[in-house]
């Protein structure tokens, strides 16, 4: 750690700069890393892993399945994340579903731009754009966009005066397109919403937007709707998977050290889940009766009751739920 952190110089040791992730957190476990997510009463911190845990929906029938968790590196993002599963998916030789039900953070304009090209739903609210701090003016919600004909239409009816095109090289190696409006002088000075509308210090509205801009804007419109938010009810049920998945199985503490033996561990604590709901499912489908059997406990006690004396790793999953059309079969 002391090599990670400090170069040796004549004069003394002298601290690195270091990049997010890059120095070895805990001599127990290099492999586990510092992350955190989150402001105010939402920040979290952790010091191990990140797992991505997918299921199916439970139906009135049958119980809901796990279909795979993927363990990351703590300093991962939730979008590669989704990427791995799907692929994770893919080997498994499941079908990739009509419906994915995910929270925020998956929601992106390529990410919605892709799923329609590919033919499947990627069900989730997508975020408010961004906004200057302490500065209140009308949101990029409330204008309307139409990248196709380079226009667009702010609240008062004013169609923009003028459209550029930008690209940005991102550190991937990737193009970032995205596209900036601005609207006449002449036409925000006379407008009666331009103390809502025009920041101070500028004389007109410019507004830049990415290049799948109306995919969310798209989203954002129904997200308001109460058939939207309805649907989304369906994505609840992970919320309950997580937390049997951490108080009964142990998911959010290591018993071993190394990234290998973590995503080996997850692999197993997720297959003993689907034994012990399908165990389940049988014997109440033998009974006739929705209720749990009497006399069996499949419930499993955590590794911190069991007083495991092991290094410990505490992570923050990220979930999404899978619908039906990727359950696997199930015989009773």
């Amino acid at each position: 750690m002391l090599g990670q952190r400090f170069a040796l110089q004549v004069n003394g040791p002298q601290p690195l700069e270091q990049s997010e992730g890059s120095a070895v957190q805990s001599p127990h476990d290099p492999d586990a890393q510092y992350a955190a997510k989150g402001q105010g009463k939402q920040h979290k911190a952790w010091l191990g892993y990140k797992a991505q845990v997918a299921e199916t929906l439970p139906e009135a029938n049958r119980p809901a399945f796990v279909l795979s968790i993927v363990t990351q590196q703590a300093t991962q993002g939730d979008e590669p994340g989704l990427d791995q599963t799907l692929a994770v998916q893919a080997q498994s030789g499941l079908e990739r579903p009509a419906e994915l039900y995910v929270d925020g953070a998956y929601i992106c304009g390529p990410r919605l731009q892709r799923a329609a090209q590919e033919g499947w739903s990627l069900m989730g609210p997508a975020p408010p754009s961004p906004r200057r701090p302490g500065v209140e003016r009308l949101p990029v919600e409330a204008f309307q966009v139409d990248i196709g004909q380079r226009r667009a239409c702010c609240p008062a009816g004013q169609q923009s005066g003028h459209c550029s095109r930008l690209e940005a090289r991102q550190k991937t190696g990737g193009v970032k397109v995205s596209y900036r409006f601005e609207w006449r002088k002449r036409d925000c000075q006379s407008c009666p919403l331009r103390e809502k509308c025009v920041p101070p210090g500028q004389k007109h509205r410019s507004l830049t937007v990415g290049e799948h801009h109306e995919f969310l804007q798209q989203r954002r419109q129904e997200q308001s709707s109460e058939a939207f938010q309805q649907q989304m009810h369906r994505r609840n049920a992970i919320e309950g998977t997580l937390s049997e998945l951490a108080r009964g199985h142990g998911l959010r503490r290591s018993r071993y050290r190394g990234f290998a033996k973590v995503e080996l561990q997850n692999l197993l604590i997720g297959t003993a889940c689907n034994i012990k709901r399908w165990l389940r499912y049988l014997i109440t489908k033998a009974k006739g009766t929705q209720t749990r059997a009497p006399g069996l406990h499949l419930n499993f006690q955590s590794p911190q009751r069991r007083r495991f004396g092991v290094f410990a790793q505490a992570f923050w999953p990220n979930l999404f739920s899978w619908p039906a059309l990727s359950r696997p079969s199930v015989s009773g």
